[in-house]
């Protein structure tokens, strides 16, 4: 039939002259059958071009796993973060809602199934977030950026590419093998980022190129070269993201990333602002309105003069604040926050919590009136027993009262919680509503001490007022250091502290700490996860409940506000180089969240961070060197050795503390230290 059709026109042609037979048409007449021959071959080659460009797509099967992300089968949670553990919902500002079914999550050697109610809630994945994935094999990571070579990763030809799809924007990033790998599961690959992301942003991430330790290319998973191929998956989760798949591969191709030579690739899309902390600014502006200018009352329990006998001190005050609780047993270490059903908290009753207050001798021996600074402390500590210790030191040198209260969720209060969390996951929900009343309890010591109880007679000596309750600035230190931007940001009657040692994005900083080591034996136990790869995505989803008061989230606040409720603030940040207990890589982060320069004479100047000549009228970031020994560059904790080297010894350093106090009592980062800021340090 097909060949009578091309005779037909063949003939048709001829006749009306157009194929130039003219009178010799009979000389030639051989020639119509080869003509035809020809232009029934050339159909015949684009008949099956056309069938090879649009051959039916075949079904591949893949494994299937209900509530998991299947389009890698190593782990039911990787990659990580993804869309995959997204639905859809018109009713959030992302268009999105987390959801986490009741076999998402990696159950424990105790609790099988592991659900925790606060994480569907969000309205997308965290902007602190980890970002992990892992193959068959190991790749070898040679010419991939690591931690001292972050530029490479904007690369054209870089093997790993982090992409903002609204802007199209390639984000810097450095990439390593998870060093704690157990052998027993494939190897996590993370790709690190240097700062939290934007918020209800959607990202793409890209891999191609990767090599195993024979040279061979990676292969992808067969459910991704499906989607690579255009075929179908019987895995439903897989089928219902092919769209957005096919258009993340369209944008992986404008930047050079072609769809044939992906290894993987994936999508997630961060939570809303609203999303995040939407509880806590709620609770925050309830709090303040209950509170009033003045706060409601404080109950002085104990009144101790030269406290430790010392010639430091010249009173101790401890007694309790009256304080606002959203938490359904406030009076319990292990509670919930009462939520209405859309989630937002509730005021459940009025509740005292303990406060101490150290007066130093100096202000009573000239006279005199010093300002207050509330003292944030170190992890699973207390507010009374770090300014009640050596930190007192401070009180008297610098003329400055410390006030300070439990920072509940990470406190010694705690423990049981933290440790009970490692084996039932649902506990990192109380713990993390826990950290959430802490700022209110904090926000409410603070303004009831400059109001209400502003003028009770502990703060006297005779006649003359000592504590200068008008002038009330933040320090912290080690957690103090890490959660104090959060508390910054969130009191209206502080506008300006000093974070000592401190760093955001808690899950990027946990297993580099040597604080992390005192958990690892329950964590690691058949109680807990002796698997690794489920502690590793444990730790990453915990980010997501954490971030309700994780400084990465209120850093970005620190410099322009948040809308008309959180006002801008000063903050100068201190690190030392080779500390064991917070990493340098999560003070680097903090600092780039915070959009703050670093003072050229830091002796560390991470990448991406502007570098400023003091003096500096505004918040900064400093880096003192004591010649410690070098952390690890992987995942893992230094030394037990190395855990208050760095950490601890930078706080007697003179040029530090005269930095630090400087920039309370005036707002300016000095240069106290020279061409470089170093010191030697006795250890």
């Amino acid at each position: 039939m097909r060949r009578f059709a091309v005779l037909a026109l063949v003939l048709m042609l001829s006749s009306s002259g157009c194929l130039g037979f003219g009178d010799g048409a009979d000389k030639n007449e051989g020639n119509i059958e080869d003509i035809i021959d020809e232009i029934d071959n050339k159909i015949d080659q684009e008949k099956n071009n056309t069938e090879a460009s649009f051959s039916e797509p075949v079904l591949v099967q893949v494994p299937y796993e209900e509530g998991c992300d299947n389009i890698n089968p190593l782990h039911c949670m990787l990659p990580f973060p993804s869309t995959a553990f997204l639905r859809e919902d018109s009713n959030s500002l992302t268009g999105y809602r987390v959801n986490y079914t009741k076999t998402t999550i990696p159950g424990s050697g105790t609790f099988k199934q592991v659900e925790i109610p606060g994480l569907n809630r969000l309205d997308g994945m965290s902007p602190s977030t980890q970002i992990l994935t892992a193959f068959d094999d190991d790749p070898v990571l040679a010419g991939v950026a690591n931690q001292s070579t972050i530029g490479e990763s904007l690369m054209s030809n870089h093997p790993t590419v982090l992409l903002n799809l609204e802007t199209g924007e390639k984000l810097p990033h450095w990439v390593e093998l998870d060093a704690r790998t157990d052998n027993k599961g494939p190897t996590i690959l993370y790709i690190r980022t240097l700062r939290g992301l934007e918020h209800n942003t959607a990202y793409g991430v890209g891999i191609a190129g990767l090599t195993n330790e024979s040279g061979t290319i990676l292969s992808p998973s067969f459910a991704f070269q499906a989607l690579i191929d255009g075929n179908y998956t019987d895995a439903l989760d897989v089928e219902l993201r092919s769209e957005e798949f096919g258009k993340l591969f369209d944008s992986l191709e404008q930047i050079g990333y072609e769809r044939q030579n992906l290894q993987a690739a994936w999508k997630f899309h961060t939570a809303s602002t609203e999303s995040i902390i939407g509880g806590m600014l709620h609770m925050r502006e309830d709090a303040l309105i209950r509170l009033g200018d003045e706060g409601i009352g404080c109950n002085v329990t104990s009144s101790e003069d030269n406290f430790g006998d010392d010639n430091m001190t010249f009173r101790r005050v401890r007694g309790t604040i009256t304080t606002p609780q959203y938490l359904v047993s406030p009076d319990e270490s292990r509670s919930l926050m009462s939520r209405d059903d859309n989630g937002t908290p509730i005021f459940t009753k009025y509740s005292e919590i303990p406060f101490t207050l150290v007066i130093p001798k100096v202000l009573a021996d000239n006279n005199m009136s010093g300002p207050i600074v509330v003292f944030g402390h170190g992890f699973m500590g207390t507010g009374e027993s770090t300014i009640s210790g050596g930190s007192r030191a401070w009180t008297q040198a610098y003329n400055v009262s410390f006030l300070a209260t439990d920072w509940y969720g990470w406190s010694n209060s705690d423990y049981g919680t933290v440790i009970d969390m490692l084996v039932d996951p649902a506990y990192f929900e109380y713990q993390a509503d826990r950290l959430q009343q802490a700022m209110i309890n904090k926000i409410t010591m603070i303004r009831t001490i400059k109001g209400v109880c502003s003028d009770i007679p502990e703060l006297y000596s005779g006649e003359i007022k000592l504590v200068d309750t008008d002038e009330v600035y933040f320090m912290g230190y080690s957690l103090g250091g890490i959660y104090g931007p959060t508390l910054i940001a969130l009191s209206p009657d502080i506008d300006r502290g000093v974070l000592w040692v401190g760093g955001s994005g808690f899950s990027s900083m946990v297993e580099r700490s040597t604080n992390y080591n005192q958990f690892e034996l329950i964590f690691n136990s058949v109680l807990g996860y002796p698997e690794r790869n489920n502690r590793a995505v444990l730790i990453s989803v915990a980010q997501q409940l954490w971030d309700s008061t994780d400084s990465e989230i209120y850093l970005p606040f620190i410099v322009d506000g948040y809308k008309d409720i959180l006002e801008p603030n000063n903050i100068l940040t201190i690190h030392s180089v080779n500390d064991a207990q917070v990493p340098m890589l999560s003070s680097d982060r903090a600092t780039r969240t915070a959009g703050i320069p670093v003072l050229s004479s830091s002796t560390r100047q991470p990448y991406g961070v502007d570098v400023v000549d003091g003096p500096i009228n505004g918040s900064a970031l400093v880096y003192f060197d004591g010649n410690f020994p070098a952390v690890p560059e992987a995942n893992m904790a230094p030394p037990q050795s190395s855990h208050s080297l760095a950490h601890n010894l930078i706080a007697g350093v003179s040029e530090v503390n005269e930095m630090v106090f400087r920039f309370l009592f005036t707002g300016i980062v000095e240069n106290t230290c020279g061409e470089s800021c170093t010191f030697e340090a006795d250890w």
